[in-house]
């Protein structure tokens, strides 16, 4: 594993700190920490970033001149892999679910500023997004250029190297909680979090909230990176008993939707602690942990870290209803 961890191109500024939130802390009775992963970069700032280091590194293998790989309108992963193409001298192609929205903000704003050649896709085409990224993969090698194709959210078995190696992190600094907390969108983050778990010999309970789909679906995506890495790599990794740390009751209305409450509760944990959450991802990982605590998930006085995987571009397409939450009762503070 030691020899699979080297094999990145060093771009996010790692190791990122850990902090002790006090106040949260002593409101919902445990010992609450957050892993700041929200700083892995300024531009390319998430978890996005780790998974790209080495995904990078497997592009630059290959041969590639050009980043290909897709997302929503506002994906943090579409953005980190928009700034990595500019950093590294790649072009990207960013395919994106969904329609050109009339104003450019926030991760889309910032996918143009970096030089990505963006293309919008209907959900229905979205459905068989593999034969629309061989489409265009074969387009741009028509023009001579060498694509390679990264998966959402940059989840596969060379992207989920960048969470084993947090793990890695955190034993190194002789840290250990109890429980760890992660948000799931695509799969590659947990899975990274579970194996890594696993081959530092560590005893940590994982739990990971999906803001989208369901638990059915993401086991199937972690048995597939379990396939991957046997296939790509040799090792016959454990992900036996993954299943049972997800949570998908925390969707709510939906994928990057919120309700008033979800954006109060929000508001309230950013003036308590100075922690921004988005709206997407980590809200609902936070709201879900909370949850846990309520239910007894979680007991009093444990010590749980959060992973925060960043997305605060993601606030400023939200400004009208955040406006809304702020104007409508939102505690005022101080």
């Amino acid at each position: 594993m030691n020899s699979l961890l080297g094999r990145r191109i060093i771009m996010a500024h790692l190791p990122t700190p850990v902090h002790f939130l006090p106040r949260l802390s002593g409101e919902l009775g445990i010992s609450l920490f957050v892993k700041r992963d929200d700083l892995t970069e300024s531009v390319a700032s998430g978890n996005k970033l780790r998974k790209m280091e080495y995904l990078l590194f497997d592009a630059r293998e290959r041969g590639a001149d050009t980043l290909v790989t897709c997302g929503g309108v506002q994906s943090n992963h579409c953005r980190a892999v928009a700034w990595v193409a500019a950093r590294a001298g790649l072009r990207s192609v960013l395919l994106l679910r969904g329609e050109a929205p009339r104003t450019l903000e926030g991760n889309l704003l910032v996918d143009r500023l970096l030089g990505a050649e963006v293309r919008f896709h209907s959900a229905q085409e979205f459905q068989d997004i593999d034969a629309v990224q061989a489409a265009v993969c074969d387009r741009l090698r028509s023009e001579g250029r060498h694509p390679c194709w990264i998966p959402m959210g940059g989840s596969n078995a060379v992207g989920a190297l960048g969470y084993v190696r947090m793990v890695q992190e955190l034993s190194d600094a002789d840290l250990q909680f109890d429980h760890i907390y992660c948000a799931m969108g695509s799969g590659g983050t947990y899975a990274g979090l579970w194996i890594g778990v696993r081959h530092f010999q560590r005893a940590e309970r994982l739990h990971a909230i999906a803001v989208c789909d369901d638990a059915a679906y993401f086991t199937a995506e972690l048995a597939r990176i379990r396939r991957e890495f046997r296939s790509r790599f040799g090792w016959t990794v454990d992900l036996s008993g993954a299943e049972a740390g997800m949570d998908d009751g925390h969707v709510g209305i939906g994928y990057a939707l919120n309700t008033g409450e979800e954006l109060r509760r929000m508001i309230q944990y950013a003036r308590t602690e100075g922690l921004v959450l988005d709206p997407v991802y980590t809200l609902k990982a936070f709201l879900g942990m909370t949850d846990h605590i309520q239910r007894g998930v979680i007991q009093p006085g444990e010590r749980v870290l959060f992973v925060h995987t960043g997305g605060h571009y993601g606030l400023f397409p939200k400004h009208g209803e955040l406006a809304g939450a702020l104007d409508g009762g939102a505690a005022s503070g101080g």
